[in-house]
């Protein structure tokens, strides 16, 4: 793969401004082990959720609004992207209020990032 491929990938940004997120809404939220979480979302937007499209290996940033904003990888299947999901340790201010939000808050979504594993070549 090279620059060139990574940047014909489609990008989902809000009203074209890579810095504006998308909302999204936690639909479920397991918690895996004490400190760990998985959390469950779609966008607000069904159409944007039905064009949404990532690869193995990519990652977001999500935004607890008034609080910051973090990076995790999507840990969803790229071909059953419905519903998102994603893991996060609680270590920080971010990370420990996203729980505390609970099913049915909205965040904040900007990406899809990054390159993506070669799955098609391994």
């Amino acid at each position: 793969m090279t620059v060139s491929d990574t940047t014909k990938r489609p990008q989902f940004f809000a009203q074209d401004n890579v810095y504006m997120p998308h909302i999204v809404v936690i639909e479920k939220i397991i918690e895996e082990t004490p400190g760990v979480s998985t959390f469950h979302f779609n966008f607000k937007d069904k159409k944007l959720a039905k064009e949404f499209r990532f690869e193995s290996g990519q990652f977001g940033q999500y935004s607890v609004f008034g609080l910051g904003e973090a990076t995790f990888c999507i840990s969803s299947s790229p071909p059953r992207p419905d519903p998102l999901e994603f893991a996060v340790q609680r270590v920080g201010r971010v990370t420990n209020a996203l729980p505390r939000l609970g099913v049915g808050a909205e965040i904040g979504f900007r990406g899809p990032y990054g390159n993506s594993f070669p799955l098609a070549t391994v």
